[in-house]
């Protein structure tokens, strides 16, 4: 597939978040990533299959539009922005905010990686995407408050250890994966706790 120019939102020293529209959608792979059962086992979708016009429709009626996200306005829709790796200019994931409570200054957080691609630091494009996010929402949004959640004990434990996430709760047998129930994980991360962490 051809090199395509995206237009960068936020950038990291290996990765970069690219903003996402329909020109995204059509030059590359991303609507295939929901076909392929690794990437949607720990997610609510991949049940049915995924087409190019789903997931223009997606961006469409999902995802917030680029000029409100610039001009940093209060969003309704998802803040989500693709995963590009710096080097090689290629789409590997996806980081999305979500859930904005104005009032209650909250939201959350989602991120997931394409699992087909062969990616060398999967963990550092991992880690420096959602840090980008995170600093993003707290710093840029002001933000006091974000929430996570997984569908794995593993996940949620790696979520505390690396942004130091806190769990918060867990709903017995909540998520269908694989043909059973499985709990669900809920994790929250306050800002002047990511600060003590050393991110500023």
């Amino acid at each position: 597939m051809p090199k395509f120019s995206f237009e960068e939102f936020l950038r990291g020293e290996y990765v970069d978040l690219v903003l996402l529209d329909e020109k995204v959608v059509k030059n590359t792979d991303w609507y295939k990533w929901m076909n392929y059962k690794e990437n949607t086992d720990l997610l609510q979708t991949g049940k049915f299959p995924n087409t190019l016009s789903d997931q223009l429709n997606y961006v469409k009626n999902n995802i917030e539009e680029k000029k409100n996200i610039l001009l940093n306005k209060k969003i309704k829709k998802k803040l989500q922005l693709g995963i590009v790796i710096k080097k090689s200019k290629t789409l590997v994931g996806m980081v999305t905010a979500y859930d904005f409570n104005y009032f209650n200054r909250t939201c959350s957080i989602s991120l997931i990686t394409d699992l087909n691609k062969n990616l060398k630091d999967r963990l550092k494009i991992f880690k420096e995407s959602q840090d980008l996010m995170i600093n993003h929402i707290f710093f840029k949004m002001n933000f006091r408050k974000i929430y996570s959640g997984a569908i794995s004990e593993n996940l949620s434990k790696l979520t505390e250890r690396v942004w130091g996430f806190k769990r918060e709760g867990v709903r017995k047998e909540h998520g269908f994966v694989n043909g059973k129930y499985v709990d669900s994980y809920d994790l929250g991360l306050f800002r002047e706790d990511w600060i003590k962490n050393g991110n500023k």
